[in-house]
């Protein structure tokens, strides 16, 4: 065969997987919006790369009648200014593509001394300078009046928290928390429900400061890593049509060998396996092929990177990543550590004391599990093979 005529897999390992590299998960999608209409505000968890994302965009286009859905990802905002004028002009933006709202919002806006908004976030008013936080949350009050419940899902969230702290005070990163949470739990805002998610666990940069009652409220739903049986789906919708023949021995093989089946880590897989086979323009794979993919992903630094970068400033304290890529370092290299050999290594940080809670995040996002009582390994065999090349023990 022509590799001119060679039909790749549909996979995606950068954006967002959606279409057919992408598999719904009804029962997720189910307690999801039962919750919603119990009233929940929702903090999405999930190990890392689990497809989170994903998961957010396909609630958002697929709503039930009466809920106008809004993702955003919005790690980017660096201030409280920032953030409330994102928000502000999200639920702005999209209240005003309805005709009906649209008029209302007209006129509401000239009574709140606007004169003129743009779609590109621009705007004319009476006062000097607007206060984005409290012209957000008179709108969000007055969401009754345009018989719209907004669902706002905010990507990368804790990383806003981060950001605010690092750049403005902790006092107003914990400000924005209290504001967040009145939001929720104040009876004047009960049309507007927050979905929060981010790369970092948001109960980690909260405990940091030391403010956990203000998720509390939250409802959690944690994104599991797929099933056995959603992850050949995964693999048959990806193959379907492609030039490389994969059977189901071929799937079984691969699926034994990354056992943290997580989207991200099955599409790194089969594309590696295709560009195997394109190369040698050979259609029929080998169990060889998929040994072989599992090694060129752990030479190509770029693709797991992301593991490691999250494990720095600005997402946690140099003092809290020298420890976390210790342990790391260590497991990679002795495949377990204990409870009793990763206190004697906590010892030597400025907080030792916290070191049980960087453990939990670690675990949190998929990094490590608990083997058994007091005990701990990697949750990926491609992530353990990949750290322990890249941390080689001196």
């Amino acid at each position: 065969m022509q590799t001119e005529n060679w039909i790749h897999p549909n996979t995606i390992t950068g954006p967002p997987a959606e279409g057919v590299s992408y598999i719904r998960r009804p029962n997720l999608n189910q307690e999801f919006w039962r919750e919603l209409k119990k009233g929940s505000h929702i903090l999405f968890t999930a190990p890392r790369r689990v497809g989170k994302t994903s998961v957010m965009k396909d609630l958002v286009a697929n709503p039930p009648d009466g809920f106008v859905c809004i993702y955003e990802d919005v790690e980017s905002d660096q201030t409280l200014q920032e953030f409330y004028k994102r928000l502000y002009f999200l639920i702005l933006n999209r209240l005003g593509s309805f005709e009906k709202s649209k008029k209302i919002l007209e006129r509401w806006l000239k009574s709140r001394g606007i004169e003129e908004i743009s779609m590109e976030g621009s705007v004319k008013f009476k006062e000097k300078k607007l206060d984005y936080k409290e012209e957000l949350l008179q709108l969000i009050k007055h969401l009754p009046e345009l018989d719209k419940r907004v669902v706002l899902f905010l990507d990368e969230f804790p990383e806003v928290i981060s950001a605010i702290r690092r750049n403005e005070s902790t006092d107003n990163a914990i400000e924005l928390l209290h504001t967040i949470r009145e939001i929720r739990l104040n009876k004047d805002f009960n049309h507007c429900t927050l979905v929060l998610a981010g790369s970092i666990g948001l109960e980690h940069v909260v405990e940091s400061l030391d403010r956990l009652k203000l998720i509390n409220d939250l409802h959690p739903v944690y994104i599991e890593p797929l099933t056995r049986d959603e992850a050949k789906l995964l693999i048959s919708q990806i193959t379907k049509g492609a030039t490389i023949q994969w059977d189901r021995v071929h799937t079984e093989t691969l699926l034994d060998r990354i056992k943290l089946l997580i989207p991200y880590f099955l599409q790194l897989m089969i594309e590696e396996c295709d560009n195997i086979l394109f190369k040698k323009n050979r259609r029929e794979l080998e169990n060889e092929d998929i040994g072989n993919a599992f090694e060129e992903i752990i030479r190509k630094n770029e693709n797991l990177n992301d593991w490691k970068d999250r494990l720095k400033l600005p997402y946690i304290e140099k003092d809290e990543s020298s420890f976390c890529k210790k342990i790391l370092t260590i497991l990679s290299h002795a495949n377990s550590i204990s409870i009793q050999e990763i206190y004697n290594e906590a010892k030597s940080m400025t907080e030792p004391d916290n070191y049980m809670n960087l453990i939990k995040m670690l675990i949190r996002d998929g990094y490590i599990t608990e083997a058994s009582e007091g005990n701990f390994r990697f949750s990926s065999p491609l992530l353990q093979a990949w750290w322990k090349k890249q941390h080689p023990l001196i």
